[in-house]
């Protein structure tokens, strides 16, 4: 019999079964797509491109110790912004961008009572303000998230206690090297979703959607938010009330990204750049055999494309970026691919955002129950890691360190 069964093979499920592998473990991981890595998901059509995860964000992420063991080929990622509107690149020296900038520091490490981001950017400038409207965006979208529920304070704590250093990094031969690399050794079924878990102390039976069913003493259930919040797994008996409110009380995120390919470049060089279009934001992809770029957009914007067909979006894409940089783009370009990550029954959404009033609602969702039900995935991150593959993949560890310990934190039903 498997001695832990884990529930997802994305970045937390195949560092807790690396970790518990290592330490002679039997375990048996379960995912519901027929791949593994979750919401780390590269495209090798023009050489590698990440519709998911895309970059390893500090120098000293967790995420390092597996990139060096396994020789992984990375690149920093430059640091200078650029903003357009009305179609239009704005010179480096736009007083807009300055303020933007401003805006940004103000909200990023705001310091007072608990409000949200959209409440404190409204006590910085007038909503009609082009600064403040693209401060909004950009946040909006680097969190995926409502700014009217986005906690500004709880960004500001975020930032302040994360440990991942400074600059962001690309793997220059895809994501999925690494989970490759992690997942090495491991027992892993594919196009195994899993609907019910019956649970006791000593004993968790898992079923799957065929009917099949699993038995261990102990599972770590490590699938996004987004599904845990829809009810996709059903448990018996039912989690704990101060689970289930945990789960209420912390919001999941939506992000969609695009990739357009280009038969050459044809647009002047820049690291990334924020819009006031529909598509938010864009950057080239440097890991791409033929030129690239990438589109991103987070919260309400993601959401309309989502509701899109593939081609309205990748025609709205190319339309902007011929405003951005001529009609020699359409003559270059090449074809397109878009993930939409909340259309995704795997992950119904991106990423976790703290809400103003979720308090300690993420270290509620990582505690384990009665220590047959474990916990982990990036909305369990309580030291400012949430939304990346280095903090579900820390909370990994924890999860598998408390079962190897048997002392973790026990809520019991």
């Amino acid at each position: 019999m498997n001695e832990v069964i884990i529930i997802g093979a994305g970045a937390a499920g195949l560092a807790a079964g690396r970790r518990l592998y290592e330490a002679g473990w039997k375990v048996l991981l379960l995912e519901a797509r027929e791949r593994i890595g979750g919401r780390i998901w590269t495209d090798h059509r023009y050489g590698p491109v990440e519709l998911g995860a895309e970059f390893i964000h500090g120098a000293q992420a967790t995420t390092w110790q597996y990139v060096q063991a396994a020789g992984l080929r990375t690149q920093a990622w430059g640091s200078d912004r650029r903003f357009a509107r009305r179609g239009t690149m704005l010179a480096t020296d736009d007083p807009c961008i300055a303020l933007t900038y401003q805006f940004y520091e103000a909200v990023t490490t705001y310091a007072g009572p608990e409000r949200s981001v959209a409440d404190v950017m409204a006590s910085l400038a007038e909503p009609d303000e082009p600064a403040a409207q693209m401060t909004l965006r950009w946040l909006t979208n680097l969190e995926g998230a409502d700014p009217a529920r986005l906690s500004a304070t709880a960004l500001a704590h975020e930032r302040r206690t994360s440990t991942n250093g400074q600059g962001n990094f690309h793997l220059l031969d895809g994501y999925a090297t690494l989970v490759t690399a992690i997942a090495a050794g491991l027992t892993i079924k594919t196009g195994a979703p899993v609907t019910k878990i019956t649970w006791q102390r000593g004993e968790a039976v898992v079923t799957l959607i065929d009917g099949t069913q699993h038995v261990a003493p102990r599972v770590i259930i490590t699938v996004p938010l987004g599904v845990l919040q829809a009810g996709t797994i059903t448990f018996t008996p039912e989690l704990p009330a101060t689970k289930q409110a945990a789960l209420e009380r912390i919001a999941m995120g939506h992000v969609t990204k695009l990739v357009l390919w280009f038969d050459r470049q044809c647009w002047e060089p820049f690291t990334i750049m924020s819009t006031d279009g529909k598509i938010v934001t864009w950057w080239p992809v440097v890991s791409t055999t033929t030129p690239a770029l990438m589109g991103y957009q987070g919260g309400a914007a993601a959401l309309a494309l989502a509701h899109m067909s593939e081609d309205q979006v990748l025609t709205l894409a190319l339309n902007e970026l011929t405003s951005l940089f001529g009609n020699e783009v359409r003559q270059a370009w090449l074809g397109g691919q878009m993930s939409a990550w909340s259309n995704d029954p795997w992950s119904n959404g991106a990423y976790s955002y703290s809400p103003v009033g979720m308090g300690a609602a993420r270290a509620m969702l990582a505690a384990p129950v009665d220590d047959a039900l474990y916990f982990a995935g990036e909305a369990c991150a309580t030291n400012g890691h949430l939304a990346t593959v280095h903090g579900a993949i820390e909370s990994g560890h924890q999860a598998a360190e408390a079962i190897l310990a048997n002392q973790g934190t026990e809520l019991i039903a």
